[in-house]
């Protein structure tokens, strides 16, 4: 036999219980019978690229049909969906405010590199390592890949192959620091993988290898540009090599 206390206690979360999914249950039709007054916009994660404006996720919610009908929970969930659907938003919520107005916020793509294709179309590759298509609306100004390998890059996505991988952590380890992302304009990668880079200012090309070792190289590098070209001129040498462990060669 159970306690009358107990019984009573029971009884309470019950009630309780109740109430909150009758509360839930109000707000949800309250909020369903309320109509859209204005739809606000919020474009996170842009850093200067403008690959999705404004009036592009307008015309994926139908904004016209959308402002002055009802907001619904199952016509936000479709909003999101087909904002998803575009190829450079990574994140979408839809909600809506006690006003009535409707809040769209979309995360966007970060392009760090372009990949040029002689036989196919170009693309861009993401922070994230995704393949994105590129725009007739807006352009980055990235790191630019060029050679034999660039159709591999684009195929496979990341971890698919161990040197795909490799390039990839090598283009996010350029981005990620101030200097080199403004210093290296092009990675002109062979079929084997053996990178070649151009740099924005100076006439050398440096011979950096496969993407392996990173960290040396880079520090190589580092004293090439910050200590031997400060004192030799910037276009004293057309030729740079890293790829041998220990070494820099200077031609």
């Amino acid at each position: 036999m159970i306690p009358k206390t107990k019984m009573l206690e029971q009884v309470k979360v019950g009630i309780a219980s109740l109430l909150v999914i009758s509360a839930i249950g109000f707000a949800e039709k309250k909020h369903s019978g309320r109509v859209c007054e204005e739809v606000q916009i919020i474009i996170k994660n842009q850093k200067g690229n403008f690959f999705v404006l404004e009036q592009d996720i307008l015309e994926l919610i139908n904004y016209d049909s959308t402002v002055g009908d009802h907001i619904t929970t199952s016509g936000m969930a479709e909003m999101e969906k087909r904002l998803l659907g575009q190829d450079f938003i990574t994140n979408a919520e839809v909600f809506h405010d006690l006003k009535g107005n409707l809040i769209i916020e979309v995360s966007q793509s970060e392009p760090i590199a372009r990949v040029i294709r002689p036989n196919g179309p170009d693309a861009y590759i993401s922070s994230t390592g995704t393949i994105l298509p590129v725009s007739d609306k807006f352009s980055a100004r990235v790191l630019l890949i060029t050679g034999e390998y660039a159709d591999s890059l684009i195929q496979a996505q990341p971890a698919s192959h161990e040197t795909t991988n490799k390039i990839f952590e090598l283009i996010n380890y350029i981005h990620q620091r101030e200097f080199w992302n403004a210093q290296i304009a092009q990675l002109d990668i062979d079929a084997h993988g053996d990178i070649i880079m151009y740099p924005q200012v100076g006439k050398q090309q440096v011979e950096f290898g496969t993407p392996e070792d990173i960290e040396s190289k880079f520090s190589r590098m580092g004293l090439f540009y910050k200590q031997i070209l400060p004192k030799k001129g910037w276009n004293n040498y057309h030729r740079v090599s890293v790829k041998y462990t220990g070494q820099i060669i200077c031609e």
